[in-house]
């Protein structure tokens, strides 16, 4: 892709946050440099001989009038892409139920999250299940004010991750803590944004119903930020939903701390084991243990702190996860569209990364279920109905499938194969390097965990 066309897809690709900046000091030029020639025609009048005042009226009308059309001009743009919603304050943005509320209202609905990795058809996958009529949803982009519609940008209760705030620093190898690189450069590396975040601190990004923020403050926060969103479309309104709908990436990493807090306060955590009081006949080592503990006394072991076990998968659950992936390499080319300065193999060891928390995660959530992104494409319809029973929601048949699977492209990854292996079947020299670093490094991985091939793939 040349540079124009890089250009072009990231515009259009651009966030609130990407414009904010630009417009921001594209506006303060442009009026310092007007004042700047003000005051030099000012001072150059001074000396020259006067004019007449309904001249000097008009020039300064023109001023004003340029001044306030660049304004207009900002302001449009910004209602043009992200609706009314983008002017109201992020406080006025929330519902005020209380967590009590909350867990009346989902006491017969189900909070179904959308995750996966960035670019991988989350969205895609996304509008279609909402094309069911009980399922409410934030609506596109100009109904509810964000980003691809994501939740994450509508809250303040955990981490956005750094994505759609930060730009892209050097990641020549940030492969991090996540696939264990142990020089001073990778660990110094910056490990937030899109398509780098997963590679952070397993303790940064791994939030699980151990979190010290599972409470019912949390609970309410968060509900009330989606509910805003859910109530203010109405299509249909809470009351009238079966399922409330959010979508964000991150939501694959995150899902058991969602969980957690959709749940709140059921307590999912294993119970600890009784201490020992008798020992079996011949145990020496037990009967040496009890003795102390009976004089007061304790081996060193005993102080060491005790970690916390991990949770039963829970019988139930308000919330239900749809995870979605997409082929590694496909993913990469697809992020080059909107980032810069990301290798493909960078991108790739990040693809394992949030894959991996997503495996994990599976373990502990009551409902969950993943979907590829070319299984979903190849036949949309049939998957549809499939998801949309797992979300417990009946009265759809294969027309409202069809209808809501409409826009659903049937192979989303024939242009990044073809720009990823054109110069590789060309014998392009630095093609065939990645490619053989991709496959020695990642390709045993990826294809025994995640069930895709990387040698192959042209």
């Amino acid at each position: 892709m040349d540079a124009a066309a890089r250009l072009v897809a990231k515009f259009r690709t651009a966030s609130a946050q990407d414009l904010a900046p630009a417009l921001l000091f594209g506006g303060a030029y442009f009026f310092f440099n007007r004042l700047a020639k003000l005051a030099q025609r000012w001072v150059q009048r001074r000396k020259a001989a006067p004019r007449s005042k309904k001249a000097e009226g008009t020039k300064a009308f023109y001023i004003l009038g340029g001044l306030l059309a660049a304004a207009l001009g900002v302001q449009g743009l910004c209602y043009y892409r992200y609706g009314p919603l983008f002017f109201v304050a992020e406080d006025a943005k929330k519902l005020d139920w209380t967590g009590a509320d909350w867990r009346a209202a989902l006491e017969n609905r189900t909070v179904a999250f959308v995750g996966g990795h960035h670019r991988a058809g989350t969205t895609m996958l996304w509008r279609s299940l909402a094309g069911h009529p009980a399922v409410a949803s934030f609506g596109e982009r100009r109904e509810c004010g964000l980003d691809f519609s994501e939740g994450v940008f509508a809250q303040d209760v955990y981490p956005r991750f750094g994505v759609g705030d930060t730009k892209d620093a050097n990641p020549l190898t940030m492969f991090g803590d996540f696939l264990g690189a142990g020089d001073a450069e990778a660990e110094e590396a910056p490990k937030t944004g899109l398509g780098k975040y997963a590679l952070g601190r397993v303790e940064d990004v791994y939030w699980t119903e151990n979190h010290w923020s599972v409470s019912d403050a949390s609970q309410a926060r968060l509900l009330n930020a989606f509910g805003y969103l859910w109530e203010r479309r109405a299509k249909p309104p809470i009351a009238e939903a079966s399922v409330l709908l959010e979508k964000s990436p991150p939501n694959a990493v995150l899902a058991r701390y969602l969980q957690a807090v959709v749940d709140f306060p059921t307590d999912r955590r294993a119970a600890e084991p009784a201490a020992a009081t008798t020992c079996a006949a011949g145990d020496k080592a037990c009967d040496k243990k009890l003795k102390k503990k009976k004089r007061g006394r304790r081996d060193a072991e005993e102080f060491a702190p005790a970690m916390p076990a991990a949770p039963p998968r829970p019988a139930a659950s308000r919330a239900r996860f749809v995870f979605v992936s997409r082929h590694p390499i496909a993913n990469a080319v697809s992020h080059q569209y909107v980032t810069t300065g990301l290798a493909i193999p960078d991108l790739v060891a990040h693809w394992i990364a949030v894959a991996t928390y997503a495996k994990t995660n599976e373990a502990y959530l009551a409902h969950v279920v993943s979907i590829r992104l070319e299984d979903f494409c190849a036949s949309p319809a049939a998957h549809l109905l499939d998801l949309w029973a797992f979300l417990g929601l009946e009265g759809h048949d294969a027309a409202t499938a069809a209808a809501a699977a409409k826009s659903v492209r049937p192979d989303p990854n024939a242009k990044h194969k073809a720009e990823y292996c054109g110069p590789l079947v060309a014998g392009d020299a630095a093609a065939v390097a990645q490619h053989d670093f991709l496959s020695s490094h990642f390709g045993d991985q990826i294809e025994r965990d995640h069930n895709y091939t990387i040698r192959d793939w042209c």
